[in-house]
């Protein structure tokens, strides 16, 4: 059997598997879902997080890797993009996250535009 932090499954013998996370999900995302999980142990599969980042598919990667690290220091999001530059950058290629799950994130980080 598999506990996690909502639920209890049988598996019936079935050996363990690796998670893995994908559809719509990029680094703001990240630290909640990693929080609700427990951990972070899985693949990320995340195309769109990464190649939908304001600066490039490289810096997406980089704010997937810092959006980790954020919730394994148990940082509060916004406080760590203020470091961060690449996750930083992640709540101005994503708003309506960004809308959704940090309100007050244009001001925090003293983004004028709005997106």
């Amino acid at each position: 059997s598999a506990d996690g932090p909502f639920y209890h499954q049988e598996w019936a013998g079935m050996n363990p598997t690796t998670p893995i996370i994908s559809g719509g999900m990029n680094a703001l995302r990240m630290p909640g879902f990693f929080k609700n999980l427990g951990h972070s142990n899985l693949i990320l599969t995340a195309g769109g997080g990464a190649f939908g980042h304001i600066d490039g598919a490289v810096e997406g990667a980089k704010s997937l890797r810092e959006a980790e690290q954020c919730w394994k220091e148990g940082a509060d999001p916004l406080a760590f993009a203020k470091e961060h530059k690449a996750f930083a950058r992640a709540f101005e290629s994503f708003p309506g996250d960004a809308d959704a799950l940090y309100p007050g994130w244009r001001k925090a980080l003293r983004i004028n535009a709005a997106a």
